[in-house]
């Protein structure tokens, strides 16, 4: 559309159609076009979008055998309003909110990851699948969105989980390099703020790494933030030191706006080393 909306306004669009989205999903999805084996665990309804969420992870070659389909439940859906610089507005419509049971086949599935990354809608589940990952030796991640709705304590109980924690940056002049340290401070081993157009920062023992963005066309960045939560975890677990580690990420995101939907155009290896002429 030539403008996103504003209050009280009608602006002409045209559709680009439906297309498979969610965070798990396209982390799961970009991280298995980098090379990773992956899976996801989550459900969908048994209606026509549910179908299409689970052919594309398959197109991508995600484990969906954890994926449960719900009966007589429509699957959620967002709607993506998109301007010509390719900035979005996004609606969340959650037709039903489905918590898995962790029984023992799903807690046997969990630890043999070296890596979960998870929501932080439900923080009972959150804690209980920190105790699997964990007693497994392996790592628990998140992103924290707006969405959520986590305030002070809560937020606080969710760090104390995590071993990584993702933030995105919706302040403009903040102190981000100050606020992942107090994050930090609270228990994950490292934060992670991405910074729209001025690139993104991490915050270990060591200190704060930033790293600038890159200038590239944009078409659509919708699903831009997943593709650099997998990228980035994809290099963290190849041991990538943390500044290379934040430039590959960088370097995803900035290939994959450069196609319409979280994953119309999510890199492989080989065009992130290519795009770094490494």
């Amino acid at each position: 559309m030539p403008v996103l909306p504003g209050h009280d306004q009608k602006v002409l669009g045209s559709l680009l159609g439906k297309q498979p989205g969610g965070m798990g999903g396209n982390v799961a999805c970009a991280a298995s076009q980098l090379g990773l084996r992956t899976g996801l665990v989550s459900w969908v309804g048994d209606d026509v979008e549910g179908e299409l969420v689970l052919e594309d992870l398959r197109r991508f070659g995600v484990d969906a055998t954890h994926v449960v389909v719900e009966p007589n439940t429509q699957t959620n859906f967002t709607t993506i309003l998109i301007d010509p610089s390719g900035e979005k507005a996004i609606i969340v419509v959650p037709t039903a909110f489905n918590t898995l049971a962790l029984d023992s086949a799903l807690s046997a599935y969990l630890s043999k990851a070296k890596l979960v990354y998870s929501t932080v809608y439900d923080l009972d589940q959150l804690a209980r699948v920190a105790r699997v990952v964990h007693a497994a030796g392996s790592l628990l991640s998140a992103d924290i969105e707006p969405i959520a709705g986590l305030q002070d304590e809560a937020l606080h109980q969710a760090l104390a989980l995590l071993d990584l924690a993702f933030f995105k940056a919706d302040t403009p002049g903040a102190d981000y390099e100050q606020a992942a340290q107090e994050l930090r401070a609270l228990g994950p081993e490292l934060v992670v703020f991405t910074l729209g157009a001025q690139g993104a920062l991490a915050c270990h023992a060591q200190g704060v790494v930033h790293c600038p963005a890159f200038q590239v066309p944009v078409v659509d960045t919708t699903g831009a933030g997943d593709c650099f939560t997998a990228s980035f975890l994809t290099a963290y677990l190849r041991k990538f030191p943390l500044d290379q580690a934040l430039r590959y990420a960088q370097a995803a995101a900035a290939l994959s706006i450069q196609g319409y939907g979280a994953r119309g155009a999510l890199p492989s290896d080989e065009q992130i080393r290519k795009f770094l002429n490494c």
